[in-house]
């Protein structure tokens, strides 16, 4: 017979979300590089008074992409800080309980923004919104970040259900 802890590790929906988060740890660290290729090229090209066409947007796409997509990581492994003003007043219990009130209310946060996103973005497919200009349509960019906090709330509740485990080892 095997350990609920054994049990937990094997599950199999968790190694998808697993496999997802560093998928997206993957993704933000290609934006990091992306903004910093365009970035470098760009300068170089305008010295010779020519630029990259849709710096910006290329930027700033990247931009959303590297913050969503390292927030599920940073959340699994634990790498995010503490409120340790309020954590060191209580003991390991009232730990337990405050940490478990605060991640309550950060999944209605995440489920909430979850699908404020999803509204948007199909507003902005419905309205054909496309960036300046590259004119790429942009609302694909509101349901990452839907996706993303789809992620976050399966990770908030895995703490949840395990206080003090990471969802991730780093």
């Amino acid at each position: 017979m095997t350990n609920r802890k054994t049990q937990v590790q094997d599950n199999p929906f968790f190694g998808a979300v697993r496999r997802i988060i560093n998928i997206f740890a993957l993704l933000a660290g290609l934006s990091i590089f992306v903004m910093i290729g365009v970035t470098v090229i760009d300068v170089i090209l305008r010295i010779f008074k020519t630029g990259i066409i849709g710096a910006y947007d290329i930027i700033r796409v990247a931009g959303v992409m590297a913050i969503a997509c390292a927030l599920p990581y940073v959340t699994a492994v634990k790498g995010h800080t503490a409120i340790e003003f309020f954590y060191q007043k209580f003991g390991r219990l009232g730990r337990i309980i405050l940490d478990s009130i605060f991640r309550t209310i950060t999944l209605g946060l995440f489920g909430f923004l979850s699908y404020q996103n999803i509204m948007h973005g199909i507003s902005l497919l419905s309205s054909r919104e496309v960036m300046p200009t590259l004119k790429i349509p942009i609302f694909w960019i509101p349901w990452l970040i839907s996706f993303v906090c789809i992620l976050m709330v399966i990770i908030i509740f895995y703490h949840l259900l395990h206080p003090g485990k990471e969802f991730v080892k780093p």
